[in-house]
């Protein structure tokens, strides 16, 4: 068992503790915490309970995306809210989003309308940074960067992005589900672009498929979709009770720990 108050802080965010691990100086602990946050932090709350849900999709879907032969900085899971990672040469200071049905942001730009479905899936890259909203790079400048300026980090994250979608998507629809869109991070481990931090419910969106004839091959999916019976993060952004946050993540963590079965 790892005691994890005798363990050396190493950093602390919004939802997990980073911690050096005295048996091997190549990995670090994270260790999540029932905290959530929206708004850029400015909303946040404590729901008990929820880190060891947070670490059990987290535990699932990293050991998917390692299955299939991703590159991650996934170890183990050793014990519940515990996870052994690789420790990183550079963290990559960017929110990566590959979506495949239109909705949050993308919408309040007044782009597209809610429900389009991309194919292939939109990937977009946000300069994390809370005080700045974690503004967006253009589109434009980051095909500049990889086709011109030969940037093989940001052509790496595009890829490995759209394939770890992929992969979830089509694990997700096999329980009647459809990833709408989700995030994920990036470091520098042995000089390879990894897939790093967490991933949780709080990470993505996803909606269940609604009745009848299910036809995602249309430029529009929301009439097959039922974003109402939506399990993810959007239920605490929209204010609803912390019960039904916990209840909509506690369905997410059944669903993945169907991935391997």
């Amino acid at each position: 068992m790892i005691e994890i108050d005798s363990l050396t802080k190493l950093a602390e965010g919004k939802t997990k503790v980073i911690f050096a691990n005295p048996s091997d100086s190549d990995s670090v602990i994270m260790y999540l915490k029932d905290d959530i946050t929206a708004g850029d932090g400015l909303k946040h709350d404590v729901i008990p309970g929820k880190a060891i849900v947070d670490w059990r999709v987290n535990r699932d879907t990293f050991e998917l995306f390692n299955s299939v032969g991703l590159p991650t900085h996934y170890i183990s899971s050793p014990q519940e809210k515990v996870v052994f990672v690789k420790k990183l040469q550079r963290k990559i200071n960017l929110e990566v989003v590959s979506r495949r049905v239109a909705t949050g942001s993308i919408i309040r730009w007044g782009l597209v309308e809610e429900g389009t479905r991309f194919d292939p899936v939109v990937t977009e890259f946000y300069y994390k940074d809370d005080i700045l909203h974690d503004p967006k790079l253009d589109d434009r400048y980051v095909d500049l960067l990889i086709n011109v300026k030969g940037s093989t980090e940001f052509r790496t994250m595009r890829e490995v992005n759209a394939q770890a979608f992929d992969v979830l998507e089509s694990a997700f629809a096999q329980q009647g589900f459809q990833l709408v869109d989700f995030k994920l991070e990036y470091g520098i481990i042995d000089g390879r672009v990894c897939i790093i931090d967490e991933v949780s419910a709080g990470s993505l969106r996803l909606w269940p498929y609604g009745e009848g004839p299910i036809n995602l091959k249309q430029k529009n999916v929301l009439s097959v979709l039922c974003p109402d019976g939506r399990l993810d993060k959007d239920i605490y952004r929209r204010g609803e009770s912390l019960d039904k946050v916990m209840s909509g993540f506690q369905r997410v963590a059944e669903l993945t720990g169907r991935f391997q079965n």
